[in-house]
């Protein structure tokens, strides 16, 4: 469990380097706890362990599916229905995104743009779909620290 002033974000990735690296940079420089998962079975194992994911990143690409049917996967649970979920993608963003929202998917980050430094778009989207959720203000990571 983490931190109530340290947002607890549960990272859906299969690439251990892009995951490490994202992982670190969201934690480093931007004060969130990221627990990582490396396909959607793993990542519902670990949304049923935890109670205080407050947003999920999920990959576009994942092993066996995608991240809009994992994110379809996640709203169809009402234990963590509410939990807004990011889809990272090296895909263009139109064709997949009708899709994505109907699956429930609330913000979409290109990270052929952002997969290196030190990720402020997908820090960002993260701090807007926590506070639109509800979440406390002072739980929310601060952008660029």
């Amino acid at each position: 469990m983490s931190d109530i002033s340290t947002p607890h974000v549960l990272l859906v990735e299969d690439s251990r380097f892009m995951a490490t690296h994202i992982a670190n940079t969201l934690r480093d420089t931007h004060n969130f706890h990221v627990t990582i998962a490396t396909d959607s079975p793993e990542a519902h194992d670990l949304l049923d362990a935890y109670d205080d994911i407050v947003c999920v990143v999920t990959n576009y690409q994942l092993p066996e599916t995608t991240g809009i049917h994992f994110a379809a996967s996640i709203k169809t649970n009402t234990e963590y229905a509410d939990v807004p979920i990011i889809l990272l993608t090296g895909k263009k963003l139109e064709p997949i995104s009708e899709k994505g929202l109907k699956a429930g998917i609330n913000e979409f980050v290109y990270k052929g743009d952002h997969a290196t430094g030190d990720m402020n778009v997908l820090a960002n989207r993260i701090d807007i779909v926590v506070r639109a959720n509800g979440y406390p203000e002072m739980a929310v990571g601060h952008v660029g620290h």
